[in-house]
């Protein structure tokens, strides 16, 4: 007992200093391998969710025509490199974006291949899902490990007609078809199984930025876009508001930065009406809002990346031109954020992280959240 009891003493003084020294949590994605010393009455965790742009991942035909130059020995090395991410995270559920395919049974094709790279990676066996799409190359899916969930239903928003800026605007889609998926996640333990609704979201890009009439890069088109999100899931899912039963959570690529309007408006802080009219908000000439003191309302979305202690520290998730962006997200409603904690009773302090490496895997970082309830 007394040798038990001088080891238990040992490690929780070597935590300590690790701690006092800034080891612990230094970038957030290791901490998968971090020793738990303190036991979690929860157990272990019942699932792992990933976010993933692939950066033009599809077919080889297909990819040649994005990615000019591209060979089959390079897209392996891609494939391997995205692999070692999942692999790295623990994924057990994918999101994806930027799967090439003309239609979803290409899309499907594609990310099936990648799917069967990691079965031999992680001896696990895997299923895949794609939803239809405005653009006529690009769309989300999903990869998902067949012992950790099972798929329950699926809903594309791709025909949502979204709200607009001003009332003489032409009627618009989202670019990409944000794609709804309802997971059963298998309790660990003695946990039971819990539904899982998950929304994979990829909005316009800046890219043509010299053709958007307010010259804010697509900004406001990306503020419909989200403004169109908030209206599904207010509508859609009104009892994951009220309770953390079913887990709600919102990720992907938002194609801005965290401080930007499209960002506050998916988190609930602002809605599209206040920058409307003689609304009480503007935008920057960089897409950050600037509103009257004492508009905006406390959110109901948040992000367990750049609200967590360690993760907001990190740089971002996506580099263009030497400056990092928190272009990619996960938002989880609020009932359910004790379902993201690192611990039990670690409030504020998520089970999340970033993977940037390998760099072959794509432009994009990886983020992840563990769920434990």
């Amino acid at each position: 007992m007394r040798r038990e009891l001088k080891l238990l003493l040992s490690l929780v003084v070597l935590l300590a200093l690790a701690r006092a020294l800034g080891i612990d949590g230094l970038t957030a994605q290791s901490r998968t391998n971090q020793l738990v010393v303190d036991s979690d009455p929860r157990g272990a965790s019942e699932v792992t969710i990933c976010s993933q742009n692939l950066n033009n991942y599809g077919l080889l035909p297909d990819v040649v025509k994005r990615t000019p130059g591209m060979s089959a020995e390079r897209l392996a090395e891609k494939e391997a490199a995205l692999v070692k991410r999942f692999v790295k995270a623990g994924c057990d559920i994918i999101a994806v974006q930027e799967v090439l395919g003309r239609d979803e049974a290409i899309s499907n094709n594609a990310l099936t291949r990648l799917a069967t790279k990691l079965h031999f990676s992680s001896n696990r066996s895997w299923a895949v899902v794609t939803g239809p799409s405005n653009d006529p190359m690009l769309r989300n899916g999903y990869v998902y490990a067949k012992d950790r969930a099972e798929m329950l239903s699926r809903l594309s928003y791709a025909q949502v007609e979204l709200p607009k800026m001003i009332e003489q605007e032409k009627p618009r889609s989202f670019s990409r078809g944000p794609l709804e998926v309802q997971f059963a996640v298998k309790g660990q333990g003695e946990a039971a199984p819990k539904t899982v609704v998950i929304i994979n979201f990829h909005l316009k890009s800046k890219r043509g930025g010299a053709g958007d009439p307010a010259q804010l890069e697509w900004e406001t088109a990306r503020m419909q876009m989200t403004e169109a999100l908030r209206r599904i899931i207010a509508n859609r899912h009104k009892a994951s508001f009220a309770s953390g039963e079913v887990p709600l959570i919102l990720l992907g690529d938002r194609n801005s930065n965290f401080d930007s309007a499209s960002a506050k408006i998916l988190d609930g802080t602002l809605s599209l009406a206040m920058f409307q009219g003689d609304g009480v908000c503007r935008l920057s000439k960089r897409g950050v809002p600037l509103c009257q003191a004492g508009q905006a309302k406390p959110p109901n979305l948040f992000s367990v990346l750049t609200t967590d202690p360690q993760t907001k520290f990190l740089t971002g998730t996506h580099r263009y031109k030497k400056e990092y962006s928190w272009l990619d997200e996960i938002l989880i409603a609020t009932p359910a954020l004790p379902a993201a904690w690192e611990r039990f009773d670690s409030t504020g302090d998520y089970a999340s992280g970033i993977v940037y490496d390998p760099r072959e895997a794509s432009d994009h970082a990886l983020v992840w959240v563990r769920l434990n309830w």
